[in-house]
């Protein structure tokens, strides 16, 4: 692994933090990296030490919406090396919005290019093997322009910061460590709209729906389908994943995000333990026959779901402790962290 320019400590040592105990929250690293779309090339304008962004203040991303972002993780791996996980489909994802909000997609490379040196930079904050952190990374894409009209953006801003956090559902993954959530009767995002880019829009209006079920005691909301009000869409941010008659079943929509993190639990569990895997809708009444539940994406991993409740009727299901869940999730972070072979070629090393 290179070495980089910007720490003269010698030894390499990490920062000054304590990376068992983070939550996942913000911690401002010195370097985020940067490029700007205009005349109809991308630019490359490197590291940068500011974390403030200067905007014309007609802007598509600040009126309109035209903002898009990802999220990725890197780790230090058991084998000293560096490890992100799957960036280009990162890459490939963030343009399927770009081209969706009709704006300037991000050459792959330059993606690439983006996360690496941006990681390097800040080496220190990349938490040590073991220690249950990573090194969140934030890819984002934003329409800029002096601008008073409803169109798309002629220049763009493409910039990734990072920021060291714990996990995102904290207590870990054991049995007593189930999450509870509530069925929203709120809509995450409308039939044939952006559910399925990671629109910045799609979040904001989660704020609600996640306050009013965190206030009721559950760890977050349930999302609907926005026509009918009878499939399960998404939880909060991450992706539904079940067990029914042996079969790890998730679900198929055109206004759900496509979680990379899903994709990889799918393909973990045909190829690696032979599981059958169905993606499709997935009606609320059809809990009754599901023997577990878990959540998953980026931030959340893995996380295994005890109770969902829906207040419009009243009913409530249970959900054990499910040993495959375990499986699912050792395979996936021994994957990511080099403890165990890569048959996929998922693995990326950062140098």
């Amino acid at each position: 692994m290179a070495k980089p320019l910007y720490y003269f400590n010698g030894d390499q040592t990490k920062a000054n933090l304590d990376f068992p105990h983070l939550g996942f929250d913000y911690t401002r690293c010195p370097y985020r990296f940067e490029a700007v779309y205009e005349f109809g090339v991308w630019r490359v304008r490197g590291l940068l030490e500011d974390n403030q962004l200067h905007l014309p203040e007609g802007s598509q991303c600040v009126h309109y919406g035209q903002q898009l972002f990802e999220g990725m993780k890197v780790q230090t791996g058991a084998d000293g090396k560096i490890y992100a996980f799957r960036p280009r489909d990162n890459a490939r994802r963030i343009n399927e919005g770009a081209r969706y909000l009709c704006g300037a997609e991000i050459p792959e490379e330059l993606f690439i290019r983006g996360v690496e040196e941006v990681t390097l930079a800040n080496l220190p904050f990349v938490p040590p093997h073991g220690s249950g952190a990573a090194l969140y990374v934030r890819p984002f894409w934003l329409g800029v322009d002096d601008n008073v009209g409803v169109k798309p953006a002629r220049n763009y801003i493409f910039r990734i910061y990072v920021t060291p956090v714990g996990p995102y559902f904290p207590g870990g993954f054991g049995p007593d460590q189930g999450k509870s959530f509530m069925v929203s009767k709120y809509d995450r995002a409308a039939p044939h709209g952006t559910g399925h880019v990671k629109a910045g829009g799609n979040y904001a209006g989660s704020f609600l729906p996640t306050l009013e079920a965190r206030s009721e005691g559950f760890a977050g909301a349930i999302f609907m389908d926005p026509a009918e009000h009878k499939n399960i869409e998404e939880i909060g941010a991450a992706n539904f994943l079940g067990f029914k008659n042996d079969t790890l079943v998730t679900v198929d929509s055109p206004s759900i995000l496509r979680s990379i993190t899903r994709v990889s639990l799918l393909e973990i569990a045909e190829k690696v333990y032979g599981w059958k895997t169905e993606e499709r809708l997935i009606n609320l009444d059809e809990l009754d026959d599901f023997d577990a539940a878990a959540c998953c994406g980026t931030a959340a991993v893995l996380t295994w779901i005890k109770g969902i409740t829906d207040p419009k009727s009243g009913r409530s299901w249970e959900f054990p402790y499910d040993e495959r869940w375990v499986k699912l999730y050792d395979q996936l972070t021994g994957i990511q962290t080099a403890k165990v072979d890569d048959p996929f070629g998922w693995r990326y090393e950062i140098k």
